[in-house]
């Protein structure tokens, strides 16, 4: 079995910085002989936090859309953010396909150009959970649990604690840990909490299948280019390894401040991977949908991701089976 792939810098227009994403374009032939156990398998040999697997089959999806499956190196996820819109900028920017939406498993996802390389309009379906990490703590089952994956400094342990936890879909969910400064953000580091042995406590019924990690971020000021955005410097430490960008978290920041905060439609601009050396850019916009309620409460219209990304390597997958 061969397949083609190209791997891309995401998030980036400078190869070697941004977030890497390999792509596995499956022809219609090889679909179901691709099975979901083999793809895994794939994803680990690649060996980044997340592998694409492109369907050229257009018999589901229609002649303008994609079916794509996400991998990271321990699971399928239903959604994720740099690998959404790397498949976009390959789709569109190397292949030509004129593909205007990528279908996952939390649905479809449009796709256009952009001044910032592509938009995606990314499926949705937000939730703020009733606990947080430091409800946990008061449980005699769990309190050892959660105090052994909490950042050794007071500061950040605080925020950690009582970080509101978020899912931007049913599947995707994080904490989202709010620091005073850059120098407490350069101080995270790649602890791990047992997210699946605290989500049937942490996460409310419905939502506890879902993948879960903290997502630590500092309010920074834009330069002359994001004037018109609120500006953020972010890390996602959780896997054990750094992530250079998180689209899926930065997605989920944006729509919980624009509920909580905002209260209104804005623009993002987060920034991640500085302490790594891999620094990404990420876009994010969103819209509400209407005003309700004496205190403003409002509803989340629209999230659109924004970036691009550059090709790195392309290849052939030859693969036995």
């Amino acid at each position: 079995m061969d397949l083609p792939f190209t791997t891309l810098d995401v998030f980036t227009s400078t190869q070697l910085e941004g977030n890497p994403l390999a792509v596995v374009q499956v022809p219609a032939s090889l679909r179901e002989r691709l099975t979901q156990p083999l793809k895994q398998k794939i994803a680990r040999e690649f060996n980044l936090s997340e592998t694409v697997f492109l369907h050229d089959d257009t018999s589901k999806s229609g002649q303008d859309a994609r079916d794509i499956d996400i991998f990271t190196i321990e699971q399928e996820i239903v959604f994720a953010g740099h690998p959404t819109v790397g498949t976009a900028v390959l789709v569109q920017q190397q292949l030509g396909t004129g593909v205007r939406s990528l279908v996952t498993k939390a649905g479809p996802i449009s796709i256009e150009p952009s001044p910032l390389g592509v938009r995606a309009r990314i499926p949705h379906n937000v939730h703020l959970h009733a606990k947080t990490l430091g409800d946990l703590q008061s449980s005699d089952q769990l309190e050892s649990t959660v105090t052994a994956g909490l950042h050794p400094n007071p500061a950040i342990r605080a925020a950690e604690l009582e970080a509101p936890v978020f899912s931007i879909v049913n599947g995707m969910t994080f904490a989202l840990v709010r620091l005073a400064s850059l120098e407490l953000l350069r101080e995270v580091q790649p602890l791990r909490l047992d997210f699946e042995a605290l989500a049937p406590v942490l996460l409310d019924e419905g939502w506890r299948d879902s993948f879960c990690a903290r997502y630590y971020y500092v309010d920074v000021e834009g330069g002359q280019e994001e004037e018109d955005s609120r500006c953020f410097r972010t890390r996602m430490v959780e896997l054990g390894f750094e992530d250079p960008a998180t689209g899926s978290a930065a997605s989920a920041l944006c729509a919980y401040l624009t509920l909580k905060e905002e209260k209104k439609g804005t623009k993002f601009r987060v920034t991640q991977g500085i302490e790594m050396g891999r620094k990404s850019v990420i876009s994010v916009e969103t819209t509400v949908q209407q005003q309700k309620g004496e205190n403003g409460e409002v509803d989340i219209g629209d999230v659109y991701l924004g970036g691009t990304a550059v090709v790195v390597m392309q290849g052939t997958l030859k693969v036995s089976v």
